[in-house]
């Protein structure tokens, strides 16, 4: 089967594969699937349609079929990120991932 990806309203990119993305505004997106979701940071960058996802930020699903939260493991994560840059990629957007910072 081949992915395809469609933006139902705006800020919305959904695709064939069960996850959506949804555009908080400047800093923040929603990715869902399967009954849960997940906050992740990211920034809108100065060049057109240019956005930053921090994927260290990618750490509990919401709604995970229970009360409470759990945890995103690294499989997900990476999983994810990869989901999101393929959605951003599928409509024209130019997705920038950026792991973890080093500050020192």
């Amino acid at each position: 089967m081949v992915e395809r990806f469609s933006e139902p309203e705006p800020n919305v990119i959904e695709s064939s594969a069960g996850f959506s993305v949804r555009v908080l505004g400047r800093t923040g997106l929603r990715y869902v699937e399967g009954g849960r979701s997940v906050s992740v940071d990211s920034e809108v960058l100065a060049r057109p349609r240019a956005i930053a996802v921090f994927v260290d930020s990618i750490t509990t699903w919401d709604g995970a079929g229970g009360p409470g939260q759990s945890r995103v493991g690294e499989a997900d994560r990476a999983r994810i990120a990869g989901n999101i840059k393929r959605a951003f990629e599928s409509c024209g957007y130019e997705p920038e991932i950026h792991a973890d910072f080093d500050w020192q």
